[in-house]
């Protein structure tokens, strides 16, 4: 009887799968590495994000069949992402309402919530509205001289997303937003400092939200999506490949799986170095040159506890789209030398290993550059970045609590090109974390659980790095490989020793508090201090806090 109904409630889920990818900051991808770190599911990887939500579901199927395993915390933050994922795990929507042409639509219920939704089942067609707000009230507090500044960022956004016949789907994202108070307030946000209408356009207090879109098709083993959004590619809180520092870009994804083997394969359009000139008609005209990024990685599986992998990236530019990096089973190390040796190629390994139950340790290495008979030395040619940490859960007499560890180490010139134009940059932005070449980092970080919807993040960071010495007008005196945006050049040193340059410190801690006390309702609370001591004798040391409401509807 236990297996026919788990055979029906299986295949019932197949038959409302959805193909739309969850976006890489929802919560379910910290339950979900938490699950795969407890033993709770096998086979999921936290390497690269986002997923499609009928992936998320098959691992929420594993743990609801597991449910007893879970302490009392975990246990309703499932329920919550069984309302979340409940078209996908069962089929129905009895626990989702809609403000548009829905029965009874309570704001302060614990239902997901939409603005409206058409569930087809005749023939297979899936179609929600949403729209999202988000207020910040920002403060910073600066000693030594004593200032204080302030802001409130309000934004509003509409999402729409679909599925038809189980194969094909797509997502859309828009918005805007307005700024009051002072600027230097606001870009304590990220987002801000990248956004290109509040840095450029005449109404300074106004900004979009980075528009996201794509279409996508599944056919089950293999997964093809063409658009935009915002990928993560690495382990830990700092994913060293591809982050959130820079703007999101349109690609062109696939993957294919099968058994214990993962091929992944994009193809991206990235903003090169920009100039501008203004004529007297038009007004000003900016030209950006052509820049483009390759990136595929095979993984494998070798049990329920350890996987590794291995892939390439590639970044080339100032000519069309090259099909020798079209082709997602080229060799680019070896494609570009082909190529003339004209674009920037690194190679990546990773792993990532659970064998110990509430242990997960992780690591990533990528080379740049490597001269072989020159490993050891100070030579500049030599780049490597290195990523090891681990995460432990339930490793407390079953506190809710999460502890992490993270190191990185980038050295000199990583990242860098001698063709300023195949940096691994877009926009001029570091395509992964904040971190710059010729730097480390030490991170720990622990996250408590007080309830489903109550929860506690601090972290401490403590960053090194060694920038170039500048000259009086602001150019470079000595190039050590500290800056992204400059490569080895023909004059500069062969030895480039790690750290070396203007010493820069930079010791971060911060702790936020996130409740939700209705479904799809939030506040949290942040509080930063950053203390820096950064090159030509300058000291930045501040508070910054963040008090935040937003809602999903």
């Amino acid at each position: 009887m236990k297996r026919i109904f788990l055979l029906l409630f299986i295949v019932s889920s197949a038959l409302y799968a959805q193909t739309e990818y969850v976006l890489s900051d929802d919560q379910v991808y910290d339950f979900l590495q938490r699950m795969e770190t407890l033993h709770i599911i096998n086979n999921y990887s936290s390497f690269e994000i986002p997923k499609p939500r009928n992936e998320i579901a098959k691992y929420l199927k594993e743990v609801i069949a597991n449910r007893h395993k879970l302490d009392n915390v975990d246990k309703n933050i499932l329920l919550d992402l069984e309302k979340q994922f409940e078209l996908e795990l069962y089929g129905t929507l009895n626990n989702s309402e809609k403000l548009i042409a829905g029965k009874h639509f309570d704001f302060l219920s614990q239902k997901e919530k939409y603005l409206y939704f058409i569930n087809d089942t005749v023939n297979n067609i899936n179609l929600f509205f949403n729209s999202a707000g988000h207020a910040d009230g920002i403060m910073g507090i600066y000693s030594g001289p004593s200032k204080t500044v302030a802001a409130t960022v309000m934004s509003y956004e509409l999402q729409v997303r679909g599925s038809f016949y189980n194969k094909f789907g797509f997502f859309w994202r828009g918005g805007d937003g307005v700024v009051f108070g002072q600027r230097e307030a606001a870009l304590f946000r990220r987002d801000l400092q990248i956004n290109y209408k509040y840095n450029t356009f005449d109404k300074p207090n106004s900004f979009d939200i980075t528009t996201a879109g794509y279409l996508t098709a599944d056919f089950n083993a293999i997964k093809i999506k063409l658009g935009r959004d915002r990928m993560n590619i690495g382990y830990g809180a700092v994913p060293v490949i591809l982050g959130n520092y820079s703007n999101i870009f349109d690609y062109l994804y696939f993957n294919a799986r099968y058994k214990s083997i993962d091929f992944s394969y994009f193809h991206g359009k990235l903003l090169g170095n920009s100039s501008s000139i203004y004529d007297s008609t038009q007004g000003e005209i900016n030209t950006i040159d052509d820049k483009y990024i390759g990136y595929h990685r095979l993984g494998l599986n070798l049990s329920n506890d350890f996987n590794i992998g291995g892939g390439e990236i590639i970044i080339y530019s100032n000519r069309p789209i090259d099909l020798t990096y079209l082709n997602p089973f080229n060799i680019y190390k070896t494609a570009q030398n082909s190529e003339k040796d004209r674009d920037n190629s690194l190679v990546i390994f990773d792993f990532n290993n659970k064998s110990i139950e509430g242990l997960k340790l992780y690591g990533v290495l990528m080379i740049d550059d490597v001269e072989l008979s020159k490993l050891g030395s100070n030579y500049w040619g030599d780049q490597f970045l290195y990523n090891i940490g681990f995460i432990s859960d339930n490793l407390y007499n079953n506190l809710p609590l999460e502890f992490q560890f993270e190191y990185v180490r980038i050295d000199p010139y990583v990242f860098t090109h001698r063709l300023p134009d195949n940096n691994y940059t877009n926009n001029e932005n570091s395509l992964g974390s904040f971190m710059q070449p010729n730097s480390e980092l030490f991170l720990t970080q622990l996250n408590y659980r007080f309830t489903s919807r109550l929860t506690l993040s601090a972290n401490f960071g403590y960053y090194l790095h060694g920038a170039n010495p500048l000259k009086p007008d602001g150019s470079v005196s000595k190039n050590v490989g500290g800056d992204i945006n400059l490569g080895h050049r023909e004059f500069d040193a062969n030895d480039a020793p790690f750290l070396d340059g203007d010493r820069e410190t930079t010791r971060r801690f911060s702790a936020k508090l996130n409740y939700e006390p209705i479904k799809d309702v939030y506040f949290s609370g942040t509080l930063t201090y950053l203390n820096q001591s950064l090159q030509n004798s300058i000291s930045n040391k501040r508070f910054e806090t963040f008090i935040s409401f937003g809602f999903v509807l």
